[in-house]
């Protein structure tokens, strides 16, 4: 019986082991003067992934809980007890980390936005010159289609 709560109490510390990585990695992309986008939706969807499988086996224990009338932290069950406290150490671990990502995420989100006015900014400035030298507000040009 109390077989299905160690299972997953082991899973939900494996998980939240797995996730550690993943919220380093996302940390370090996002303190690079570039980013790489496809690089950052890859670790965005396996965080996502791993935080959805983490919620599943929460809600797991949860239920495991009830029905065998306990607690965290479970003192009377020193097996129980021991994995739970690894538990909560590395998910504190792994919250930590993961506050730390959202002001540079944030940081970066306002970079983006000022680099995106900007270049709409120059884009309505944009002019061509003609043969006569005079500049032309109006952009209008030639469109082809070539088949090859």
């Amino acid at each position: 019986m109390m077989n299905n709560l160690r299972i997953t109490l082991t899973k939900l510390h494996s998980l939240l082991t797995e996730l550690k990585p993943v919220l380093a990695e996302e940390l370090s992309q996002l303190n690079r003067p570039q980013l790489n986008p496809f690089t950052l939706q890859m670790l965005s969807d396996n965080k996502s992934r791993l935080l959805s499988t983490i919620n599943f086996y929460e809600e797991q224990r949860k239920v495991e809980e009830s029905r065998l009338g306990m607690a965290a932290p479970y003192h009377q069950q020193p097996l129980l007890s021991s994995l739970w406290d690894n538990v909560i150490a590395i998910a504190r671990q792994t919250s930590s980390m993961n506050m730390s990502i959202y002001p540079i995420f944030e940081l970066q989100m306002q970079k983006a936005s000022t680099l995106k006015s900007m270049v709409k900014q120059v884009s309505h400035r944009a002019a061509l010159y003609g043969a006569d030298r005079t500049s032309q507000q109006k952009l209008k040009g030639k469109a082809y289609n070539i088949n090859i």
